[in-house]
């Protein structure tokens, strides 16, 4: 495991669409999303922190740090990396890559971390996950010297990910799938069913 690279769990969300609340408690085949990201990214990474806008008593029980969004009003994930960034330099200057993970993605690949490493040069400072050619960009690994650039954009106003990010040179992990979308994400109860069948069968 690097040493440099740090995991943010992106829970800052509203979940509007499923009622409110932290969309990564809810549960499909007796066990919740976020346990499943927990359990799946544990192996592959030393350092993991979420981040959270929502108080919540459950994520204490993790022993993790939680951060909230600096920049208030649920500006989306470009706030939460944001934030993760700002922590970064401030607590943990060791770390050199923020990798960041939804927290409604209960299937993300074992080996996601060591694929994006392999891809690290010294021309990149963001690379993104691929499914299928299709890309996810909240799944993502951002070097933290953009964090100038990022907050520039923040505070002129930019809410989507790839809008700032194609201002840098982007690389990518592709993942080819037949059965299911790795990073399948869940943003209504019939995405829930959804999951719950494609965990059942494969």
């Amino acid at each position: 495991m690097k040493k440099n690279i740090i995991a943010l769990i992106m829970i800052g969300g509203e979940s509007k669409r499923l009622g409110g609340g932290i969309k990564s408690f809810l549960v499909f085949n007796n066990k919740s999303i976020f346990e499943r990201i927990l359990l799946k990214l544990s192996p592959q990474i030393e350092k993991i922190i979420i981040n959270s806008n929502i108080d919540d008593k459950r994520l204490y029980n993790y022993k993790l740090t939680i951060i909230k969004d600096l920049k208030q009003g649920y500006l989306g994930p470009l706030a939460g990396i944001h934030s993760a960034m700002k922590w970064i330099i401030n607590f943990a200057p060791e770390i050199d890559w923020l990798i960041t993970i939804p927290g409604d993605t209960p299937f993300i690949p074992n080996d996601l971390i060591v694929r994006f490493q392999k891809k690290i040069t010294k021309n990149l400072k963001i690379i993104l996950a691929q499914s299928n050619k299709k890309t996810h960009p909240v799944i993502g690994l951002w070097h933290v010297s953009l964090l100038k650039s990022l907050e520039n954009d923040l505070n002129e106003g930019t809410r989507k990910i790839l809008s700032w990010a194609e201002k840098h040179p982007i690389g990518y992990i592709n993942y080819q799938y037949v059965k299911y979308d790795p990073f399948f994400n869940i943003n209504s109860n019939e995405d829930l069913k959804k999951a719950a069948i494609i965990e059942s069968n494969f």
